[in-house]
């Protein structure tokens, strides 16, 4: 994740000074020769406060370095998602300086969403992220705390079920869980009740007939009126009749740089300008506090 944010940042910030974390050697040789850029192995060694902080390491650490950032005095720190896993949530949520990486929040389908569907329209939310990611048990933190497929995938569901639906004033009602292969959730399915709203998630890394992770939501709404959608696509239906699709081809606006989909460059746009839709402290710790009362129940 940290090269791609460098390879997107280069490209509409080039005049901007870079420099790299990485305390593995080796890597930092191999990337030398394709990076212009600083390396050092030790992050103490910066002593100056940096415009911006990108912590894209595991979540494990993410928290000692946040840590070390905001005693720096850097000026905006963006750290990547689930924003140290779902044990994370007493963190102090006043920071604004600070903006958690939940990039499907910039898929256009996403923000047609966002700017069409009011939060007092939904009764009801059926969302599920799929994919073929764990094919046998892994290997160090990926198969403990820090990991599974609610902080991995589920976090990204469950903050933009926050963000175009509201989840706060939430209770869990039901939780189903299990391990196919590694130690951890494999499969989650969860009911929660949220301010008068229904949510119901189905997470799966573990699915042997999906290519690729794929997410998608169905949003019952009042007056006879359903919406689905996904990374690609968008329905309305009234009366179970189809009145609206849009496509994202349909909604994409022309960006500066491409590189792993718009939503990548779309949002190191907003770190670095309006800060208008990145992930913010507080709304990062709802997240981690949905998962953890989803593995308590």
């Amino acid at each position: 994740m940290g090269l791609t944010h460098y390879s997107i940042l280069n490209q509409i910030i080039p005049e901007a000074e870079f420099t790299f974390v990485e305390t593995n050697s080796k890597l930092s040789f191999l990337l030398k020769n394709n990076i212009n850029a600083k390396f050092i192995s030790d992050p103490s060694l910066i002593n100056s406060p940096q415009d911006f902080t990108l912590v894209t390491t595991p979540p494990f650490v993410h928290k000692s370095i946040l840590i070390d950032s905001i005693k720096r005095e850097d000026k905006n720190i963006f750290v990547e998602k689930p924003f140290g896993g779902h044990r994370n949530n007493n963190f102090d949520s006043n920071y604004d300086h600070i903006f958690i990486g939940y990039v499907l929040r910039f898929n256009p389908i996403v923000s047609w969403i966002k700017n069409n569907i009011k939060k007092n329209e939904v009764k009801e939310v059926n969302a599920s992220y799929r994919s073929n990611t764990i094919e046998q048990k892994p290997t160090g933190w990926r198969n403990g705390n820090y990991s599974g497929v609610l902080n991995e995938m589920g976090s990204h569901i469950i903050d933009l079920s926050n963000y175009l639906f509201g989840l706060k004033n939430f209770k869990v009602e039901k939780s189903d869980i299990k391990s196919v292969f590694s130690d951890v959730d494999d499969v989650v399915y969860s009911k929660i009740i949220a301010d008068n709203k229904i949510f119901n998630f189905n997470l799966n890394w573990v699915d042997s007939t999906i290519r690729k992770p794929v997410f998608d939501f169905e949003v019952i709404l009042k007056k006879n009126k359903k919406i689905v959608f996904d990374q690609q696509k968008m329905e309305i239906f009234k009366s179970n009749k189809l009145i609206e699709k849009k496509y994202t081809v349909d909604l994409i606006k022309e960006i500066p740089y491409y590189l792993r989909g718009v939503d990548f460059t779309s949002q190191m746009l907003d770190l670095i300008n309006h800060k208008s839709n990145l992930c913010r402290v507080g709304d990062a710790l709802l997240v981690n506090n949905v998962m953890y009362k989803i593995l308590e129940k």
